[in-house]
């Protein structure tokens, strides 16, 4: 990757990330790191539970991985534990919100705290618009 790409649009169109190593692997890498607390039952979409958050883990069930969708849910502090995570395998991580690299140095939480706050307008017109209140 160039060193000094901030965003997805730095890339060059032939950008091919590093293989992340063989799917199996990967699993018990990603379930050690996070306390095997990651419910592999689908081993395409591992599940992780946290106080306030969620993640899927999204990629192949067999072959080699060289990148893999993480989708976050809820609330709190989600950002940390990507970070984390990211330092651990020496890896790099994008905010789709941002489209831009997580800065591991100095992480915003923009990307995440835009994400929250667009739900809960959507899920208070849907509640409006069902005639309960969002209050």
């Amino acid at each position: 990757m160039k060193a000094d790409a901030k965003s997805v649009s730095d890339l060059p169109n032939d950008y091919k990330p590093h293989a992340l190593g063989d799917a199996a692997q990967l699993r018990v890498e990603l379930s050690s790191f996070f306390g095997n607390a990651i419910d592999w039952s689908d081993p395409a979409w591992g599940t992780l539970n946290g106080q306030a958050f969620s993640y899927e883990f999204n990629f192949s069930e067999s072959g080699i991985v060289d990148s893999f969708t993480l989708h976050v849910r809820g609330g709190g502090d989600a950002v940390s534990p990507i970070v984390a995570m990211c330092k651990h395998f020496d890896w790099k991580a994008v905010d789709a919100s941002e489209g831009e690299f997580i800065d591991l140095e100095d992480p915003s939480t923009d990307g995440w705290d835009g994400f929250q706050e667009f739900r809960d307008r959507a899920i208070g017109q849907a509640d409006d618009a069902d005639g309960k209140s969002s209050s």
